[in-house]
């Protein structure tokens, strides 16, 4: 008896629309997650390029250790990842990518406790 398994993700061309990062995190798809909360903190308008989302994730890294939020040190050693990935393509990005990505899965809540500082 075959069962069909049905894929529970909307993307299957693996372009990033409508993936959640379980296929592969694309410097569009970490920013399109991020940009808004990291902006907010970094007090800049939200990235258009990994770079100056790098950049972003530092300054907000910086700030929220300022103000005593925990796990802060994460944003410093995901922007390290994340400048790192700019001079890269293919499966060396995608790695650092992945790295990033996993230090700022609590992106939202930090940025709503450091909202409720300021």
């Amino acid at each position: 008896m075959a069962v069909e398994l049905a894929h529970r993700y909307s993307c299957t061309i693996h372009d990033g629309d409508g993936c959640d990062g379980h296929c592969a995190v694309t410097p569009e798809l970490l920013i399109s997650w991020y940009a808004d909360d990291i902006a907010f903190v970094a007090e800049d308008s939200p990235a258009a390029s990994l770079a100056e989302f790098a950049g972003q994730v530092g300054t907000a890294g910086s700030r929220m250790e300022d103000a005593g939020i925990n796990n802060a040190e994460d944003f410093d050693t995901a922007a390290t990842y994340l400048n790192d990935a700019v001079s890269l393509a293919g499966v060396e990005q995608a790695v650092l990518l992945k790295r990033a990505a996993g230090l700022l899965n609590n992106v939202t809540d930090m940025v709503d406790e450091y909202r409720d500082m300021v």
